[in-house]
């Protein structure tokens, strides 16, 4: 269960960063540094914040609606991915835990530093703290077990119960790191249009990878 939510977590990023990226061209209406635009990225993923797109230029109804299809995106994951590994749980569970999970990534310390940049073309460092995401799942599922065993509980609604409880839990009372993963994005100049708004901004050069990478940074993939 735990390795297939977090492929399927990656899959929901990928989505919100094409629904954002997809662009045509046209005149520039505003511009921003290579930084700025990590900066709107990993707190568009990471923290699900998007003032920092909005910042950049980024329609805000388009950016309040993609942040919405992801987060309705990876609720419907936990659903699947827990009825996958034999647990069904309710939408509402599967909320609670996201929420859980959101909470945890939101409280990371992150650092983005610009290592070269031309007029075309940017490089850009993203170092972030983490958790052991996958790691809490399964002591979530151990403290479950173990809770189980003496307290003589056969009915599988309130083993679930347990169970979510416990992941919960596990993601609110886990530590962060002391230390902190970097991955390095590559940008590129381009024109991005968003509503109305055409706008002139470093861009990651391979956006699909983003998502992917700065979820991997934060939960030590």
């Amino acid at each position: 269960m735990k390795r297939r939510i977090f492929k399927q977590f990656l899959s929901g990023i990928l989505g919100i960063i094409l629904l954002l990226s997809l662009a045509g061209c046209g005149q520039s209406t505003s511009n921003s540094k290579p930084d700025d635009t990590m900066e709107a990225f990993y707190d568009l993923i990471i923290k699900q914040d998007t003032t920092s797109m909005t910042d950049l230029g980024i329609d805000d109804s388009e950016a309040s609606d993609t942040l919405k299809t992801y987060q309705t995106s990876m609720i419907s994951t936990l659903q699947k991915s827990f009825k996958n590994a034999g647990v069904t749980i309710t939408k509402k569970q599967a909320n609670e835990i996201y929420k859980a999970i959101s909470s945890k990534l939101s409280s990371l310390d992150h650092k983005i530093t610009v290592t070269g940049q031309d007029k075309k073309n940017a490089t850009v460092k993203v170092s972030s703290q983490y958790i052991n995401y996958l790691d809490i799942f399964k002591q979530a599922k151990q403290t479950t077990l173990d809770e189980l065993k003496p307290l003589h509980i056969e009915n599988l609604s309130d083993a679930k119960k347990q169970l979510v409880s416990n992941v919960i839990e596990a993601f609110n009372s886990t530590d962060v790191s002391s230390d902190m993963h970097t991955q390095t994005f590559k940008l590129k100049l381009q024109k991005i249009k968003s509503g109305k708004n055409t706008l002139h901004i470093f861009f990651p050069d391979n956006y699909e990878e983003v998502g992917s990478k700065l979820m991997k940074n934060a939960t030590n993939q």
